[in-house]
């Protein structure tokens, strides 16, 4: 994490600053730079943005635009910028503890501004918790889809949704297994006890390994099965 994130930091941060108008409130970094698991030219940067108030459609253009901007100078080093964005007042509401909570609490690191992990306890995975964290997946899915249906997405996009179809599949059971596990290849070990027969985690962890190639109809194949699959097992 160290070097990417702090080579680029102030960068990432001037950029913030820039295109929301004085509304940043903290930034955080997660995924595997957040671990300190980065591979220059191969990993992301995935930052969680929380702002005071909501980016105008201007203010939001004009980030992407930059964010864009700023892959294009960096692409040797970073591939992919991912921004999910929050609003302060909703972080800190009493209903997103489980959501935003465990969320910063447990899965970011701060790296500008207040940080917002003191104002959470501890947790331990439950129930709550993966539901909260698999709220939008479905919609995300169908997000993706269309993103590669239009042609805009790489091999890293593909492998951003395996990636994501694993890690939400695998928080419906961590609270029953008694295990909070971030390593993908450790998600889909887990999976494969409690879905023996799911044949679909078998090919994606192949693909994940790099032992089967990366084919964009599968890939459709793969978020329309799990769009389903999620909707019959998030309850």
């Amino acid at each position: 994490m160290r070097n990417i994130i702090n080579l680029r930091k102030s960068d990432i941060t001037l950029i913030l600053k820039q295109c929301t108008d004085n509304k940043l409130h903290s930034i955080y970094v997660y995924g595997s730079i957040g671990r300190g698991e980065e591979v220059p030219g191969k990993s992301d940067i995935d930052l969680s943005i929380i702002l005071t108030s909501p980016l105008t459609s201007t203010e939001i253009e004009i980030l992407n635009k930059e964010k864009i901007k700023f892959i294009n100078a960096n692409y040797h080093i970073v591939p992919k910028v991912d921004f999910d964005i929050g609003i302060l007042d909703e972080v800190l509401k009493e209903d997103n503890l489980y959501y935003w909570g465990f969320w910063i609490k447990h899965l970011c690191t701060c790296i500008y501004g207040e940080d917002l992990s003191v104002h959470f306890p501890r947790m331990k995975p439950n129930i709550n918790i993966c539901k909260s964290l698999n709220q939008d997946i479905v919609d995300t899915l169908k997000s993706y889809r269309k993103q590669i249906v239009e042609g805009d997405s790489d091999d890293s996009v593909l492998i951003t949704v395996l990636k994501r179809i694993i890690r939400g599949a695998y928080c419906l059971v961590s609270a029953e297994d008694e295990s909070w596990s971030i390593n993908i290849q450790e998600n889909l070990v887990i999976l494969n006890h409690y879905f023996p027969k799911e044949e679909s985690f078998k090919k994606i962890r192949l693909i994940l390994r790099g032992e089967k190639k990366l084919i964009h109809t599968e890939i459709l194949e793969y978020i329309d099965y799990f769009t389903i699959w999620f909707n019959q097992n998030i309850v």
